[in-house]
């Protein structure tokens, strides 16, 4: 989880994935740029999506890519994909649960072997 991460591991890995989506989003962006987008998302995961597990960030971060038409890596895209991939968990145990285990996808499947109950 977000939470059990500590500030520095945190920032490097976000930093890591806000350097890869401009490259699979065909950005080119500075140093600086990167460096306050990493600030703002490591914020944005502390302080909203503290219960996610980072396999959740980087598959919320490849949906985001591969699945939606929000092209520019903002604060604001970065929170639609998370808050989807939260939804997507959410819906996703509410199915196990109903014993509609055949609605969940194969990618939200794999999350919930992994995450834990968000609540």
């Amino acid at each position: 989880m977000i939470k059990e991460l500590n500030k520095e591991e945190l920032e490097k890995r976000c930093l890591h994935l806000i350097g890869t989506t401009f490259v699979e989003l065909g950005q080119v962006k500075d140093e600086l740029e990167k460096i306050q987008l990493t600030g703002k998302l490591s914020n944005i995961l502390i302080n909203r999506f503290p219960k996610l597990s980072w396999n959740a960030v980087e598959q919320a971060f490849e949906d985001g890519i591969l699945e939606t038409d929000d092209f520019h890596l903002c604060a604001k895209t970065m929170y639609k994909w998370l808050y989807r991939i939260r939804e997507k968990i959410w819906n996703g145990w509410a199915n196990l649960e109903k014993g509609s285990y055949h609605s969940i996808d194969n990618k939200t499947r794999a999350l919930l072997s992994n995450q834990k109950l968000i609540e």
